[in-house]
């Protein structure tokens, strides 16, 4: 009769074990769908610096080639201020898939994984939330994924700070000639 519970202890321990090794995959898998979007957005990021260069020089151009249009040049510097905008939206995004994906590295090199490995489940971690929808409303993703600091990051702000700067500096010397 002990010789049935022990078979049966040992089908439940393998069940869990197989459970957190499936939940230690789709994990995996997560961390990996992380990084594709991270750098998908990365790609659009710099799609969207392309076309804002692309649509101010192009609405530069239009202004100062016409002698009526001369003194709208001034209004070019709102069109990098909407790219600026909508590259800082984006970041943002990426911002959640970073958070969450230092989470994971957080988990795996905290306590949490050796805590799993206790418990035969993942423990302190929600599986598939790529985005870190769950912790949405905590104050320290709330901080990481600001648009005030998305707006302001080394390689966003001087780029669209200098195209706007350009526009303005062109009417003003449009302006005093």
């Amino acid at each position: 009769m002990s010789q049935i519970g022990d078979n049966h202890e040992q089908d439940s321990l393998s069940l869990k074990e197989r459970a957190l090794q499936y939940q230690l995959d789709f994990l995996k898998l997560e961390y990996g769908a992380i990084h594709d979007a991270i750098r998908r957005i990365d790609e659009t990021t710099q799609g969207t610096k392309n076309w804002s260069v692309i649509v101010w020089a192009g609405s530069l151009g239009v202004a100062l080639g016409s002698k009526e249009l001369r003194g709208y040049v001034a209004l070019t510097a709102v069109v990098p201020l909407l790219f600026w905008y909508v590259d800082a939206q984006w970041r943002r995004i990426q911002r959640s898939f970073i958070f969450r994906s230092r989470k994971i590295g957080d988990f795996l090199s905290g306590p949490g994984l050796a805590d799993s490995m206790k418990e035969r489940r993942i423990v302190g971690l929600v599986l598939l939330d790529p985005r870190a929808t769950k912790e949405s409303n905590t104050e320290e993703y709330r901080k990481f994924t600001a648009i005030r600091r998305t707006l302001r990051f080394k390689e966003v702000g001087p780029f669209y700070g200098g195209l706007v700067a350009i526009s303005i500096i062109v009417a003003v010397v449009l302006h005093w000639r």
